[in-house]
């Protein structure tokens, strides 16, 4: 558990184990003794000592080294609080520095001694008398975080740094946000709350308090190896000085294992310009794969709306179908309608004439006296008016 500063933002473990993580008298019970260094390190997934050793050489040591010849040419004394294997160590002394290392652990001592071949002290950095402002550089890489009495130990380590002389150091960065927040995202800075041994983690404005309590004012920012919850920042009393290339170089040819070095800078520098260019061409794949992806969408959009409009444009083929099969229906029946009226008309037409002629008969009959009194042709007549006033009325 962890109580954050309202002022700063920092965390503070609840637990504070003072005792068991300044010294190791028992290599085999203390904290930091041998069990951290062979089996706690490998349940962290971080690998055993022996296995760190080998990898971290290629990777954050000479990450660290990069930066460290930024600020600082050999031959400069150098101290590395908390050197773990020792593999950054041999690297600053292949450089050409004059590097030591210190820990706690009497096993660790004599791991980094023998397998490395360099110097290396034993306990809290309080407990050596070492010369004040002798020491070009104070390195502490993942350390900071550990220490029960942060400030103290910094006060000290910055006795020790001459006028100009520098810290370098990396530890955890405490984001912004809440725990909720940072569970929320998954945020990867969750896998550093361990209150048993990260006792102190700080925010960027925090470390700069830190720093400015034990007179160094000058804080710079630069890459951290795993900057998705490291920080990395070297500071110094006064203005900090940026190294030229070509002044680096005739450092670290000046001696035999340093043109070594030199070679590994060489082709990490090749290293570094093909990631540069593999992240270039890996952000265009991005960039297409989101074109691609857009165009997917649009595809499905366009094709789904064609998909409508063919459902509709069917429907309208099959209307259309259904109203012309009805338009021929109809046209049928007012042909065949139209032939019976012309029938009828034709009908009508003769009826009509024939009445005419009978009515013209009847008018001549009924001239004559004799034959107005005709009943037979009285009936006619009757019939043919009925006929012609159905046949009207059918039209």
């Amino acid at each position: 558990m962890y109580l954050s500063c309202g002022e700063c933002g920092s965390l503070v473990s609840v637990k504070q184990p003072v005792s068991r993580v300044s010294r190791v008298t028992d290599d085999g019970s203390d904290f930091y003794g041998y069990e951290y260094w062979r089996n706690h390190m490998v349940h962290l997934s971080q690998g055993d000592i022996v296995r760190r050793a080998r990898t971290d050489l290629s990777e954050r040591c000479f990450h660290w080294l990069r930066t460290t010849l930024k600020y600082l040419l050999p031959p400069a004394r150098v101290l590395e609080v908390g050197s773990g294997h020792g593999g950054f160590v041999a690297l600053l002394r292949w450089a050409g520095f004059d590097a030591t290392g210190l820990e706690l652990s009497p096993w660790v001592v004599e791991y980094s001694r023998s397998t490395f071949d360099i110097p290396v002290l034993l306990g809290p950095v309080e407990d050596h008398a070492i010369e004040s402002g002798s020491l070009a550089a104070v390195v502490l890489m993942d350390v900071l975080e550990h220490l029960p009495d942060p400030i103290s130990t910094m006060r000290r380590c910055a006795e020790l740094l001459s006028p100009d002389g520098i810290f370098i150091v990396q530890t955890p960065r405490v984001p912004a946000g809440s725990c909720a927040e940072l569970e929320a995202r998954n945020d990867r800075f969750l896998e550093l709350l361990q209150p048993d041994e990260h006792l102190f983690l700080f925010t960027d404005e925090s470390v700069r308090r830190l720093f400015r309590g034990i007179g160094i004012s000058n804080v710079v920012s630069e890459p951290a190896i795993f900057a998705f919850y490291d920080m990395f920042v070297v500071a110094s009393r006064g203005e900090l000085h940026v190294q030229e290339p070509d002044a680096i170089r005739s450092a670290l040819e000046a001696t035999a294992s340093g043109r070594l070095v030199q070679a590994l800078r060489d082709l990490d520098e090749q290293l570094q310009a093909n990631l540069g260019t593999m992240a270039e061409l890996n952000a265009d794949r991005e960039a297409r794969l989101g074109v691609i992806t857009a165009q997917g969408h649009e595809l499905g959009r366009a094709v789904a709306e064609r998909n409508v409009l063919s459902a509709q444009l069917e429907d309208l083929r099959s209307q259309f179908e259904g109203s012309e099969a009805d338009r021929a229906a109809r046209l049928e029946i007012i042909e065949r309608q139209g032939a019976e009226l012309g029938q009828l008309a034709a009908e009508r037409e003769e009826l009509e004439k024939r009445v005419k002629e009978l009515e013209s008969r009847r008018g001549a009959l009924t001239a004559n006296p004799s034959v107005r009194e005709n009943s037979l042709v009285q009936r006619i007549t009757t019939k043919i008016r009925a006929v012609l006033q159905k046949t009207h009325g059918r039209d």
